[in-house]
């Protein structure tokens, strides 16, 4: 745990404008999971829309960008001091989010022990039905239920949880804290769990956003052969239950994927990304950070996803667009090309 006044040590352009510095908080956390133990950075007027109709009055600390809180009226900034113990300014969100997850991730990561399978320590709970191959590497602290399997070169790191009837396959790596639902299907090669791919550029440097939240899949989820899942950035990775994914997918960071959607082959979802129940992206498509596909939202294989789309659409292309309109654009340029090609 730590103060900001611990944290000036990792970033001095920290200044306390209310509160407690000695106050100790748990984690960084995010707008998703907002909590009483945690800091908050707070870079735009765009994160402060998005966050301030989910203030309470026991918030934890936050750490405002000083551009931001010199645009900030007199109502908005009465909220924040009403909704939070302390609150400090920097001279870059993004600068300090960088700077100061790294002695969070230390205080969670660090000192785990991923050397010495956890049954030799006895720290770990494993259900008497659970089969588990010669070779397979079992880290501290971890809880693996009723009919398990757990396939030769799998590596399931520190505080994992596995329910009951999952299988994983050969050399699949669960990193540590991932959360598997019942009747999970892992297959082989499948990375769950590594660091999001965050940096932050400053003065000539890509500053690394540390990673500390977790990954938790709900049941019944199948997932192909070396794909990946990232870890969420302070908040959590999502899979709802039902879900499939085909092989060679990338699930970024902090990435909410509702009940019973399907990834097809090579698709690629940017950080932040929600998509609805019963979502389907075809083979190749990719999708933007942060935007938004609503319940049963179909996206055709190779279509590129730059905005929010509401329920039941059904688009295509690069820049995705309705289906129709996609089509009829396709057909119009293959028509004018042909008569030009006959023209000449």
């Amino acid at each position: 745990m730590f103060s900001l006044k611990d944290l000036k040590e990792y970033d001095s352009t920290l200044q306390i404008l209310k509160g407690d510095d000695s106050l100790k908080f748990e984690s960084i956390t995010d707008s998703r999971e907002l909590r009483s133990d945690c800091i908050l950075f707070l870079k735009n007027k765009k994160h402060f829309l998005k966050l301030k109709d989910s203030l309470t009055d026991s918030m934890g600390a936050i750490i405002i960008e000083k551009k931001l809180h010199e645009k900030l009226d007199e109502e908005e900034l009465k909220l924040l001091e009403k909704s939070f113990k302390t609150i400090a300014l920097c001279d870059d969100a993004s600068v300090s989010m960088s700077l100061l997850s790294k002695p969070f991730w230390d205080h969670r990561f660090s000192n785990l022990n991923e050397v010495v399978d956890g049954r030799q320590m006895g720290s770990d709970s494993i259900h008497p039905s659970a089969w588990i191959a010669q070779g397979a590497f079992i880290a501290q602290d971890v809880v693996i239920g009723e009919d398990v399997k757990i396939h030769s070169g799998v590596r399931i790191l520190s505080g994992c949880v596995i329910g009951d009837g999952c299988e994983i396959l050969p050399n699949a790596v669960l990193y540590p804290f991932t959360k598997l639902g019942k009747n999970c299907r892992i297959h082989s090669g499948t990375v769950i769990g590594a660091d999001g791919f965050g940096y932050n550029f400053h003065q000539g440097k890509h500053l690394k956003v540390w990673h500390i939240g977790d990954v938790n899949i709900g049941d019944d989820v199948e997932i192909g052969a070396n794909s990946c899942v990232d870890r969420g950035t302070f908040s959590a990775t999502n899979i709802g239950s039902g879900t499939k994914i085909d092989n060679h997918v990338q699930v970024g960071h902090n990435v909410q994927l509702g009940c019973g959607v399907i990834l097809c082959g090579h698709v690629a979802i940017g950080g932040s990304a929600v998509l609805g129940d019963f979502c389907v992206m075809g083979g190749k498509a990719a999708m933007g950070d942060n935007f938004t596909l609503g319940k049963g939202v179909q996206v055709a294989g190779g279509g590129m996803v730059n905005c929010d789309w509401p329920d039941g659409s059904i688009v295509g292309g690069h820049p995705a667009r309705p289906i129709k309109e996609w089509m009829k654009g396709l057909a119009f340029v293959r028509k004018e090309s042909l008569r030009k090609g006959d023209k000449k």
